[in-house]
């Protein structure tokens, strides 16, 4: 049996969407036969658009696969958007998924930094995808729900709008959280 690096491509797409659950109502197969290969970097593209285009978790029990760099997350829970003690920021990248030990992480750590600092508490930034894996933009990491990026600029005001909050993060002002 030949194989090509199409058809390993495919074969590696399917077992981590199956991993991670596929899309809602897409149950459909494809045949890669008459296709000609794809190079590392159109499979890399294709699965971005895959990943970067569900918009949400699989209904999965809550498993991490892979690392952080190359994996994906199944069942994963959403920090919702405002919290008493942190704000979701850059809303529009839906990047606010994690696995539900991060968001349990992300949800203990803010209410310490209100405690005892001056803070109310923090901002956070990209965690993962509904459904991890690699992202449209920015990010190698944050595939597999178990990292978060905390601003480190101090979060006075929680009330911010959907607008204010698609704010860059001013280098160096944010810290990377993993969960081994």
């Amino acid at each position: 049996m030949r194989f090509n690096l199409r058809t390993i491509l495919t074969s590696l797409a399917v077992v981590t969407l199956a991993a991670c659950g596929t899309p809602s109502g897409n149950s459909g197969s494809s045949s890669s036969a008459n296709l000609p290969p794809l190079t590392v970097t159109q499979s890399s593209q294709q699965a971005r658009q895959v990943f970067g285009y569900i918009d949400g978790p699989s209904q999965d029990a809550p498993a991490a696969y892979g690392g952080y760099a190359r994996g994906c997350v199944a069942g994963a829970t959403e920090l919702p958007e405002t919290g008493p003690t942190w704000q979701a920021m850059r809303l529009s990248r839906n990047r606010n998924w994690a696995h539900p030990e991060t968001i349990d992480f992300v949800q203990d750590l803010s209410r310490e930094v209100a405690r005892s600092t001056s803070w109310s508490g923090i901002y956070v930034g990209d965690m993962s995808q509904p459904r991890g894996g690699p992202m449209l933009t920015g990010h190698r990491s944050h595939q597999s729900g178990l990292d978060a990026d905390i601003w480190l600029r101090p979060a006075r005001d929680l009330t911010l709008s959907e607008t204010e909050r698609e704010i860059s993060p001013q280098s160096p002002c944010a810290a990377r959280v993993a969960l081994m």
